[in-house]
């Protein structure tokens, strides 16, 4: 049994009196917490995060990603090519993604995967057949996917267009409120991270006003995106997702309590997790 460090030890982390959280987000395998595991997923545990599905963007780093969630019973991945690393991925990357996602029953989503034009790290056209690969093996495979969409909410909306019968949340929403009126009518879940909190995110902060209830997902993306109240940390990581939902719940006029239910039931639904027992 892990040990959970003294207060002292830990950060200071903001506990609203609420049941449960999922970060539906975070990079566990990245530096700045793959070399402190066991004290990030004690960190969330300890401020109500009892669940985190990590994301592996890259081959490298699915093998990480599966050994983490194996770990840890708190932990599920996703596997997936980030959009920039699309081009550093072999033509037939698809067959050992598939093998790799198949293996095990804890990978509960396909991706990060999508269309990135803000780092311009590899051609449209690369990411855009990435993109529709990725696609077509979470159809065969019926899983959810993992959306990354900056600066490209056209050319992905068009896209999903022709995969309308998919399940997917489009995470780390940065876009405007009519973008994501968009893609709320396509069926998507929205995933909101610490960008809501920050000073020049009104589009963001307006968006979530629009997302129904039953579509409303929170995320860390750690270790990046810090939440305001906590932004002078060097690092994101999955406990500060109690931030997150508590901004989310005054953007809506509602409790944390009832955000905390609200996007653990989506979670839930969304990537299946009601099959495995809680921790």
């Amino acid at each position: 049994m892990r040990q959970i460090p003294p207060a002292a030890c830990r950060p200071r982390i903001a506990v609203y009196n609420i049941l449960m959280l999922i970060d539906t987000h975070c990079h566990l395998t990245y530096v700045g917490l793959a070399e402190r595991q066991d004290a990030v997923v004690q960190h969330a545990v300890a401020a109500g995060v009892k669940r985190l599905i990590t994301i592996g963007t890259h081959p490298v780093d699915h093998l990480p990603a599966l050994r983490t969630a194996e770990k840890f019973p708190e932990v599920f991945a996703a596997l997936g090519i980030h959009p920039q690393h699309a081009h550093e991925v072999e033509a037939d990357f698809i067959a050992p993604l598939r093998d790799a996602i198949t293996a095990n029953r804890r990978v509960v989503a396909v991706g990060e995967c999508g269309l990135d034009y803000h780092h311009e790290s590899a051609p449209a056209d690369i990411q855009k057949k990435a993109f529709l690969a990725q696609l077509a093996l979470a159809d065969q495979l019926h899983k959810p996917v993992i959306l990354h969409v900056r600066d490209a909410h056209a050319d992905a909306l068009a896209i999903l267009r022709d995969f309308r019968h998919l399940r997917f949340v489009v995470h780390c929403f940065s876009g405007t409120p009519q973008e994501a009126r968009q893609w709320i009518e396509l069926g998507a879940y929205i995933g909101f991270t610490g960008i809501i909190t920050y000073k020049n995110a009104p589009d963001v902060r307006a968006a979530c006003q629009l997302v129904p209830a039953d579509r409303l997902l929170v995320e860390t993306d750690a270790p990046y995106l810090c939440p305001q109240p906590v932004r002078k940390n060097k690092t994101n990581e999955p406990a500060f997702v109690t931030h997150v939902a508590r901004q989310v719940a005054m953007e809506r006029g509602i409790t944390s309590e009832e955000a905390a239910g609200i996007t653990t039931r989506n979670a839930h639904q969304l990537f299946g997790l009601d099959g495995f027992c809680q921790s």
